[in-house]
């Protein structure tokens, strides 16, 4: 039997039909390998000509200490508002307490709460005169004329 001459009378078979999807594939890769190819390399960032940015990698050991010291205040202060916010509500509640006992448990609360507090700020003055003397060291006095 002769094959068809008409290629509309070919029989395709699924590994025929796999065949011919490689062979699209493989050469659509060639045409773009081939327009990138002529294509101008990319180029390097310009890095040795930027200026260099003030991020936290470029900080001095004595600026890192100053954050440091300035960030444990923040949170101290942050310690202390929530401890004052916790003994207004506390004293709201012990205004009106029902008992004896539950009175006495809330003068007790009072007297842990005022001697936290007291400690906190006197944390939170240690912490700010720390801050104070390492920042000293990183932004220069202005000299007297």
């Amino acid at each position: 039997m002769k094959p068809p001459t008409h290629p509309a009378a070919c029989v395709v078979t699924s590994h025929a039909r796999l065949v011919l999807v490689c062979a699209a594939a493989f050469a659509c890769t060639l045409a773009v390998g081939a327009a990138t190819a002529q294509a101008e390399p990319p180029s390097s960032p310009p890095t040795a000509t930027r200026p260099v940015p003030a991020t936290p990698g470029n900080l001095t050991r004595e600026e890192k200490r100053c954050n440091a010291g300035l960030r444990r205040v923040e949170r101290h202060k942050e310690k202390l508002a929530e401890t004052k916010r916790t003994h207004e509500a506390h004293r709201e509640v012990a205004a009106s307490c029902g008992s004896a006992r539950a009175c006495e448990r809330a003068t007790h609360r009072e007297k842990t709460l005022d001697a936290r507090e007291r400690r906190e700020e006197s944390q939170l003055a240690k912490l700010e005169a720390e801050a104070r003397n390492l920042c000293a060291a990183v932004v220069p006095a202005a000299k007297p004329r």
